[in-house]
């Protein structure tokens, strides 16, 4: 098995041109060498996501004229282009320190073993909207407005299906799950939580 992933990830790799493939090498030794310093047997998945985009961000910096040269001006809020350029150094990096995104694939399985961990938002129902699917608006307690999804059965819904106009202004504790959804419009997935329990404080 890992003979034939190996023969994968070597095909896709040599469908570069040299000069790409070469920048390849390079990118992947400075993502390797930032990611090698880090702890990443401490980290959430989340940061650890977010640390492996730092170091490939961190690396291609360091090669401006020659990113430039064989990638032109990458955008870096086109996420179907980033996450492409993330897979092929990601495939160079399997070569160059295979220990260490060993680990960080230990970590990103133990997380998505573990059974999924709520988040509690205090703060007061402002407003619930949609057609399709619901989104319930909650004011939290500094002042941010969090827009929460509701798409299923919950504890404490009972009152938002009964009398929707009178929770509004309720003071709530909310239990929420980040969950992904896709986007046919942008063509990716996005993050949002959704609504496990809700418990009205007065």
């Amino acid at each position: 098995m890992k003979a034939l992933f190996s023969l994968i990830l070597l095909a896709a790799l040599t469908s570069l041109p040299l000069a790409a493939q070469d920048l390849m090498d390079k990118l992947a030794d400075a993502s390797c060498d930032c990611i090698s310093k880090q702890d990443v047997d401490n980290m959430t998945q989340e940061q650890l996501q977010v640390q492996l985009g730092f170091c490939i961000m961190e690396a291609v910096g360091k090669y401006p004229d020659e990113f430039q040269k064989e990638f032109g001006n990458l955008n870096p809020g086109d996420q179907a282009a980033m996450n492409k350029l993330g897979e092929q150094i990601g495939m160079k990096m399997a070569f160059k320190c295979p220990t260490v995104l060993m680990k960080v694939a230990d970590v990103q399985t133990q997380m998505q073993a573990a059974p999924a961990a709520l988040q509690v938002i205090t703060g007061t129902v402002k407003s619930i909207d949609g057609e399709e699917f619901a989104t319930v608006t909650i004011t939290d307690e500094q002042g941010r407005s969090q827009k929460l999804l509701w798409l299923r059965y919950f504890k404490g819904s009972e009152r938002f299906v009964s009398e929707p106009a009178k929770v509004i202004g309720s003071k709530v504790q909310v239990k929420v799950e980040s969950v992904e959804y896709y986007s046919p419009r942008a063509k990716d997935y996005y993050g949002r939580k959704e609504i496990r329990e809700v418990e009205f404080l007065k």
